[in-house]
């Protein structure tokens, strides 16, 4: 099977979890937004955050080095990759532990200097322990994305996102905020049962048990490939976006929490396509890379423009279409977030570039270069963040994402795709016709036509789209071949 076939298929299995699990989630927050209101849901919004970015400050940048050094365990033996995943393991749990007990310890400080909130002391405690659990049950998938089995990855994770939101939403429909939060406790407990389950028959498969021997040796090991990532990757964004996010509630209350949850989840119905198949892409180019170099950039070639298409084309759709979604799905209390969930649409596509873009600096070894690229992104958006939150709120959160985002591309872009020169114009098509969709949905926002029209509207300027991008950002044998795919069909 070729690597672009490999790519392919794996990425399907991710796709496919990811697609489950943010369907999952967009059935659950319109619920829970129902049954709580912007208020309660403000609150949820601030658990539910600082428990994924604790999650992801954690890290420490052991899952890049599990993803890519555990991609060759075939080459590096059992031995070593036990190692690899029990020093691993070992490492995120700890510093998640630590981080939790911190929060519990600091909650009270937290909830009134942060969010100038009192009344959530104690949902920041509950929010400790979560964060101290997380990592039991979500380390174990880094160990099957290594060893490329997607499928059980997808199972897993699919499944978890499901029981998650299924507790979140029964919990609150009987005991209010207390019964969401609680929720999420019972899923994290659900989802360390369920992945020892699936895990264990993987490891003994393979033979590979989980090792704590030369701990230091291999921990400097991994934190000397994966720490420079973490610093800009996921660092940076963790410490600002939450301190931000108190200034967004101190300066508009709870309720613009409430309103940017909505924004963001929008946004992350089509933003995960990149990340989604991160694993399955890292593991690949990887593997490429070290066999042919005119297989990986031709490899690396149909990933980007494959990836930047899947988030343009449904980008544009939602964002057409943002009033009548909203209303349906989270009632007229909402109906303000239109501009707030068309911005973090446009931001999210960006960063999904972005972070293709990385994984290919990854790849290649130049984590210091994504460090230096993320420092500046936080930095562009720190200052602005500023001056617009206090007199914009939300939107002015996203509008200074949106300046630090761009930044962060701008650097990254260029030494990514250095390999792939002669991509050059269909790259500059794929940059011009992204503009072009970009004003168009902005203009679409401030148009006042009947229901019927604007369907009609979207129909025809999805289908004009993608009929271009099929037109420019493709080369000729690849036009051939996929016309001939479709006419055996």
């Amino acid at each position: 099977m070729s690597a672009i076939a490999k790519l392919i298929k794996g990425g399907a299995w991710l796709t496919l979890a990811n697609v489950v699990s943010k369907l999952a989630s967009a059935l659950a927050l319109p619920l829970l937004a129902r049954l709580l209101g912007p208020e309660s849901l403000g609150i949820y919004s601030v658990v539910f955050s600082l428990a994924q970015s604790a999650q992801a400050f954690s890290t420490l940048g052991v899952d890049v080095a599990m993803e890519r050094n555990g991609a060759q365990h075939k080459t590096l033996g059992t031995d070593a990759v036990g190692r690899l995943f029990g020093v691993g393991l070992s490492l995120i749990c700890l510093v998640s532990a630590v981080t939790g007990l911190g929060i519990w310890f600091f909650r009270e400080p937290l909830a009134k200097h942060w969010l100038g909130q009192p009344d959530a002391i104690p949902w920041l405690g509950t929010t400790g322990i979560l964060i101290a659990l997380q990592p039991w049950g979500n380390v174990p998938l880094l160990f099957l994305s290594s060893l490329q089995d997607f499928r059980a990855y997808a199972l897993r994770s699919s499944l978890g996102m499901i029981v998650s939101s299924t507790a979140t939403v029964v919990f609150a429909w009987k005991f209010g905020l207390a019964g969401a939060v609680q929720g999420l406790l019972l899923a994290a407990i659900a989802q360390i049962v369920w992945s020892y389950l699936i895990i264990k028959p993987v490891l003994r498969g393979r033979g590979i048990r989980l090792r704590l021997d030369r701990f230091w040796q291999e921990s400097r090991s991994i934190l000397k490939f994966g720490f420079p990532y973490y610093l800009g990757n996921t660092l940076l964004g963790s410490l600002v976006g939450l301190p931000l996010m108190g200034l967004v509630s101190q300066y508009g209350g709870l309720e613009q929490l409430g309103y940017l949850r909505v924004a963001q989840s929008m946004a992350a119905l089509i933003g995960f396509i990149p990340s989604a198949i991160a694993p399955a892409a890292i593991s690949y180019l990887s593997a490429s890379s070290a066999d042919n170099d005119q297989s990986y950039n031709y490899l690396k070639s149909v990933h980007l423009r494959g990836i930047w298409a899947l988030l343009l084309v449904p980008t544009g759709a939602v964002c057409l279409l943002l009033p009548d979604l909203i209303n349906g799905l989270f009632g007229s209390a909402y109906q303000q977030t239109t501009v707030l969930a068309w911005l973090s649409l446009w931001i999210s596509a960006l960063a999904g570039v972005t972070s293709v873009l990385v994984q290919y600096l990854v790849v290649a070894g130049k984590t210091v270069r994504v460090a230096w690229a993320s420092l500046l992104g936080v930095i562009c958006w720190i200052i602005p963040a500023f001056v617009l939150v206090p007199q914009y709120s939300a939107l002015g959160f996203l509008l200074a994402q949106a300046l630090g985002q761009m930044a962060g591309l701008l650097v990254v872009f260029r030494p990514a795709i250095v390999d792939i020169k002669k991509d050059s114009i269909v790259l500059k098509n794929l940059i011009f016709l992204t503009v072009n969709l970009f004003f168009c949905t902005l203009i679409s926002l401030w148009l006042k036509i009947d229901y019927f029209t604007n369907y009609i509207m979207v129909i025809l300027t999805i289908l004009t789209f993608s009929f271009l991008l099929f037109k420019h950002g493709l080369y000729n044998f690849e036009k051939l071949r996929i016309k001939k795919i479709s006419y055996k069909k």
